[in-house]
């Protein structure tokens, strides 16, 4: 017989008391699972029905967008030209709303920017390029994105992502979005597939049985919101976080790896003789280890090394003045109109670096700006001229963008060597593509 239990001093067994919490968790996941499966086979059956939809497209409300865009870029500090394919997507509208009401399926490669930040998002910045499907529904005035998409193929690297926004009140528009980079070992449970599960409780879940499930998973979470003070002037911000010291007892031996965007948009009427502009203020701050991982695998970038999140990366600091005014055209031109969009930057950037995970040696020393402090002040331009269905270049007669950006930087302790300048240039021109049917 085995050994009887020991008994607290209410009567009950203690080791039950104990294993209470394990019985829930057990039960939650459980749980979870059949409706993980619920909900995974209705994206199948809703994928099943997609061709056959498409085919009736001709007596349905459905409709198809596609879109393709491409970029060239240069760098005067690496002298490297460098061509890459930024977007390859259709998308189907409407197709699933006899499942999700106004619904649509984005397949193919994307640039997802989720958030009200102009120099860039913390969680999706539009930066990076994703290979995969985003799936789509809205009720009233608020929309929920679910996102899943690889980030390095060949490696075995990817991303799920969901995020729900909407208007709140009048004038004010919050959203909540979560991501988790996965690789290697991870274990794809159906709880994952949930609509609106949180990221870190399928974590958790899934650590119930193998603890080494947080080896292969990093999730990142953030929540945003825009509100409109008068009809002209708009104040946003979004805080992201990576990990915190959620426990008591850690904080002051864990850092803070977090993530925050706030700015000010004031869009100024014609007046004087000056057309209408748009001017904004926006600040941003990430601490150090942002978007890294204990495992390097999970690093937030894609496979040709470019961050998910913000571009202005961990440790590091940023203050931008943007002025944009739309320049209009002749109507009977190929242009619709132009914008033109200058950006006044001042970066502070630590000597902390993207892949660098959090080492409990290192405490909260090198929280923010650690080491020699490189500075940057930055003037660039950037020139969005929007092409109507006029243009006939291509068949089909696409809508397009092209766009023009340039960068200059001057550089104080280049490289974090202190009194070391720099100057550096960087050049990009895209083009965006987009059929209507």
């Amino acid at each position: 017989m085995g050994a009887k239990s020991r008994r607290s001093t209410n009567g009950m067994p203690q080791n039950a008391e104990c294993c209470r919490p394990r019985v829930w968790l057990r039960a939650a996941r459980r749980l979870a699972t059949v409706v993980g499966l619920c909900v995974s086979a209705v994206y199948i059956a809703a994928a099943g029905s997609l061709g056959a939809t498409v085919e009736a497209a001709d007596s349905l409300p459905f409709f198809q967008n596609a879109s393709i865009g491409a970029r060239v870029a240069w760098n005067s500090a690496t002298s490297e030209l460098h061509l890459s394919l930024d977007t390859a997507s259709i998308t189907a509208i409407g197709a699933l709303d006899g499942w999700l009401p106004n619904s649509s399926i984005t397949v193919g490669r994307q640039a997802p920017k989720w958030g009200p930040g102009l120099s860039g998002s913390l969680l999706l910045s539009g930066s990076a390029s994703l290979d995969g499907i985003a799936l789509s529904a809205g009720i009233g005035s608020f929309r929920y994105v679910q996102l899943a998409a690889a980030r390095d193929v060949a490696r075995g690297r990817w991303l799920l992502a969901h995020r729900i926004e909407g208007q709140v009140a009048p004038g004010v528009e919050v959203g909540i979005s979560e991501a988790v980079a996965v690789s290697g070992g991870f274990r794809l449970q159906p709880y994952y597939l949930v609509p609106g599960c949180p990221y870190f409780l399928a974590q958790h879940l899934n650590m119930q049985d193998t603890r080494s499930q947080d080896w292969w998973s990093n999730v990142l979470a953030a929540v945003d919101a825009s509100v409109a003070v008068t009809p002209g002037i708009r104040l946003y911000g979004e805080f992201m976080v990576d990990d915190f010291p959620w426990a008591s007892s850690a904080r002051g031996r864990v850092p803070y790896m977090v993530g925050g965007l706030a700015g000010i948009q004031v869009d100024v009427p014609s007046g004087l003789g000056l057309e209408p502009y748009r001017a904004a203020i926006e600040y941003v701050r990430i601490n150090n280890y942002v978007y890294s991982h204990k495992n390097p695998e999970n690093t937030y970038v894609v496979a040709d090394g470019r961050l998910i999140g913000h571009p202005l990366g961990p440790d590091a600091d940023a203050i931008y003045l943007f002025v944009s005014r739309p320049v209009r055209l002749d109507a009977a031109g190929p242009c619709r109109n132009i914008e033109v969009t200058s950006r006044l930057g001042y970066e502070r950037h630590g000597e902390g670096t993207l892949g660098h995970g959090w080492n409990p040696s290192e405490g909260v020393a090198h929280e923010f700006l650690s080491g020699t402090v490189e500075t940057r002040t930055s003037l660039g331009i950037r020139v969005r001229a929007y092409v109507g269905p006029t243009l006939r270049v291509l068949p089909g007669s696409p809508c397009g963008m092209l766009e023009l950006a340039t960068i200059i930087e001057s550089i104080d302790n280049a490289g974090h060597v202190a009194s070391a300048r720099a100057l550096e240039a960087r050049v990009r021109l895209s083009l965006q593509l987009t059929w209507s049917q």
